[in-house]
């Protein structure tokens, strides 16, 4: 390290100054590198590491989607509380005054000119209404609260199944890279040997030449997946309403099949999921609705509307400047009618709207449960099939471990070629990351399934 001095015949003199500048030297470069280190420490904090359990629990923490359906699950409770407030009279306080100048005419007919005023003071309590549309439209209101209810679970699930999808997705990202990490490594090793043997003259230079050229198709192929990675925790991060440059990395002990739901046939399934889904209990809900909708179209008409009112206080004043004759006064009033017409009696319209709607919430039912017995039997199938991918990706790299191994024999005795043995590897290689992708994609294809049944935290109890 560092500069030689040109000495002459000074061989001690020299050789301590040349120590003396490589250690100064050495030091200078190990401060410089331990500076750098220590700042990108500072500005690179470590990367959180989450579980699947962590990320379920996140999901819904604050979500704004999930906060949306609440608000609106919150403004129906408000809403069925204002229709049963409806049948509380109204109250009023006041007080008032009237003043009259010029003439006016008595009860016999007489006109003449007078100068009068009075006041009140007073309480009002009137009552306007129309039971049967109150009754009513209270009880749909409670429904609409259960509909809404079942909106909220379903974007609660919504949410967490894609947290769940996400998570998996960053996990075969980072065992991907993991993998070919490794093979870059096992690949960097063969060719310093392969440079060993081409200095020995027992190889060719063009299978030394070939090894680097696997070694930058496998660098490419790591940054790719790191990039790839990256990504996979933005959108994580995104789902779990965490900040855009969380470098969020996965535990790498979730990357193993997981079996949530048992063997049943789609039938059981099915059936369980016409059930569990929220999705059945809101179209269940929405029809309830549109049938009490129907009754208080036929019912409500029925029922005569009730007007009533009381007014109670003092009234007082007279002519000119007379201010007295301030007494108490009550009034009241009770009525009986019936409407005719348009949101009344005889109105076939309406009948006819409110039949219309619970047909129209009976056949949106049954859309709902044909597309939940396909969203099942689609989960099913998926689930079937990545089984089945781990099976044979498992047999492919087993195959290949072999092929690997074997081929790398044939080379050390010379009766292979350097070709062969990274094909071998990049076979093996591929192998893996194909596993990698089997398991990520069947963990994910069973927790759609469990979504589809009923629910992610209902699956294997």
């Amino acid at each position: 390290m560092g500069k030689r001095w040109r000495c002459g015949n000074r061989n001690l003199s020299c050789n301590m100054m040349n120590s003396f500048f490589s250690n100064r030297l050495a030091t200078v470069l190990l401060l410089s590198a331990w500076m750098v280190g220590a700042s990108f420490a500072v500005e690179q904090p470590e990367s959180p590491y989450v579980d699947l359990r962590t990320v379920m629990r996140l999901a819904g923490a604050n979500n704004d989607e999930i906060e949306l359906a609440r608000v609106r699950h919150e403004q129906t409770i408000a809403e069925s509380k204002q229709a049963w407030q409806r049948f509380w009279p109204s109250l009023s306080l006041g007080a008032g005054y009237r003043g009259h100048q010029g003439n006016v005419q008595d009860i016999a007919g007489a006109v003449f000119d007078a100068r009068k005023q009075q006041y009140t003071v007073g309480a009002t309590v009137m009552i306007d209404w129309s039971p049967g549309d109150l009754y009513y439209q209270a009880l749909v209101a409670k429904q609409r609260i259960v509909a809404a209810e079942q909106m909220v679970e379903q974007s609660r699930q919504a949410i967490l199944l894609e947290a769940v999808e996400r998570y998996y997705d960053l996990l075969a990202a980072e065992a991907d890279v993991a993998v070919m990490e490794d093979d870059l490594r096992v690949v960097k090793d063969y060719a310093e040997q392969l440079d060993g043997a081409v200095k020995a003259g027992t190889a060719f230079k063009a299978d030394w030449l070939r090894a680097q050229t696997q070694i930058s198709r496998g660098r490419l192929l790591v940054r790719q997946g790191q990039e790839a990675r990256d990504l996979g925790a933005a959108k994580l991060a995104e789902t779990l309403r965490l900040a855009p440059e969380t470098a969020l990395r996965p535990a790498k002990a979730d990357l193993v099949p997981v079996a949530l739901m048992l063997n049943q046939s789609a039938t059981a399934l099915v059936a369980q999921a016409v059930t569990d889904r929220p999705e059945v209990a809101e179209v269940a809900a929405a029809s309830a609705a549109a049938a009490l909708e129907d009754k208080r179209s036929k019912v409500a008409p029925l029922v005569p509307s009730v007007q009533a009112g009381y007014v109670g206080g003092g009234l007082g004043g007279g002519f000119n400047t007379d201010w007295g004759n301030f007494g108490g006064q009550q009034d009241f009033f009770v009525g009986l009618g019936w409407k005719i017409g348009p949101g009344g009696l005889f109105d076939r319209q309406r009948r006819k709207v409110a039949e219309a709607q619970v047909a129209s919430a009976a056949l949106q039912g049954e859309q709902v449960k044909a597309a939940i017995g396909r969203e099942v039997v689609e989960a099913g199938a998926r689930v079937k099939s990545a089984k089945d991918q781990i099976d044979i990706s498992d047999e492919a790299v087993a195959t290949a471990e072999e092929m690997a191994s074997l081929a790398k024999d044939r080379q050390a005795s010379q009766l292979g070629v350097v070709l062969e043995y990274l094909l071998a590897r990049e076979e093996l290689t591929r192998a893996k990351r194909a596993r990698v992708a089997a398991v990520a994609g069947y963990n994910k294809a069973q927790h759609a399934l469990a979504r589809a049944v009923g629910g992610i935290e209902k699956a294997g109890k």
